[in-house]
């Protein structure tokens, strides 16, 4: 005797359970989507290899961009010893990705940048840090849509000794430069044509002094005084030879006009600073001087 197959459920019958079952399935997936950004705005470390050499940066892409737009591009260089994590947090300019900006931190060898003579594994092994901002400049382009005209760079102690060195080197590649805390410690080339360029310092400052060089045990040089590196930049660039000078509220500003190609160099110079990016409210002046410069191009 045969065993007796059982009653087949007509698939009419079945399909209101499966268009549920479907519907909390759609329903999950997008409460997944909504509690994680798209991956075209998600921060992410971005490996690259550049001479040969494993290189990374973290990229924090502009967020609520219009369909179509491009955003601005903000390279930031952390200081000696420093982390692109630590120097993301420590400088706040995350702000600016709400305000159409993406933002990249690269990482030095050993924590360090080869900023001409200055500074540690990066500047003894020879590392060429300004052919890693190229790289790092063309592939986050490649990453998200950037507006290559709206580019800066913001480098903070040593990360600004490399920002003033790529401002040298390379000549119409960048919109903006902010130097926090910084000097030149390389040559700089005649007939440069240079960004907007804010220089930042506290007059108190006992690594980096306003006109009088002093050794530093722990870098092995003497920096170059602020105003030196600034009187190199702007002969470079054919800017006014004297600045304009005025006061802020908080800080006394020297502004040279006139540069090639109708930029200017201006410095704040903030009393009772000394050598760091919190005494000096540098997120403020920084985000102001981006928004003037770089966000409303």
């Amino acid at each position: 005797m045969s065993a007796r197959r059982p009653a087949r459920t007509p698939l009419r019958r079945l399909l209101p359970a499966l268009l549920a079952g479907l519907a909390v399935l759609a329903t999950a997936c997008s409460e997944t989507s909504a509690a994680q950004p798209p991956a075209s705005t998600a921060s992410r470390d971005v490996v690259m290899t550049v001479d040969g050499r494993q290189r990374t940066y973290l990229l924090e892409p502009a967020l609520g961009l219009a369909e179509g737009a491009r955003a601005a591009l903000v390279v930031v260089l952390h200081q000696e010893g420093g982390t692109p994590t630590g120097v993301a947090t420590e400088t706040g300019l995350q702000a600016l990705r709400r305000s159409g900006a993406t933002l990249a931190y690269p990482a030095g060898v050993d924590r360090s940048w080869d900023a001409g003579k200055c500074c540690g594994t990066s500047r003894t092994k020879g590392i060429d840090d300004v052919a890693f901002l190229d790289a790092v400049l063309d592939d986050a382009a490649r990453q998200v849509p950037v507006d290559a005209a709206r580019t800066a760079l913001v480098g903070y102690s040593s990360g600004g000794m490399l920002t003033y060195r790529f401002v040298c080197q390379r000549p119409g590649r960048l919109a903006v430069a902010v130097v926090v805390s910084g000097s030149l410690e390389s040559d700089c080339g005649s007939q440069i044509t240079t960004p907007d360029v804010l220089a930042l310092h506290g007059k108190l400052d006992g690594t980096i002094g306003l006109n009088r060089a002093r050794f530093i045990k722990a870098l092995g040089l003497a920096p170059r005084p602020v105003f030196s590196s600034l009187g190199i930049l702007t002969r470079s660039a054919g800017c006014h030879a004297v600045p304009a000078t005025s006061k802020l509220v908080d800080a006394e500003l020297r502004q040279w006009a006139g540069c090639r190609g109708g930029a200017s160099v201006q410095a704040q110079l903030v009393p009772e600073a000394g050598h760091g990016w919190a005494n000096l409210d540098a997120s403020r002046r920084t985000l102001a001087f981006l928004g003037d410069h770089l966000l409303a191009r």
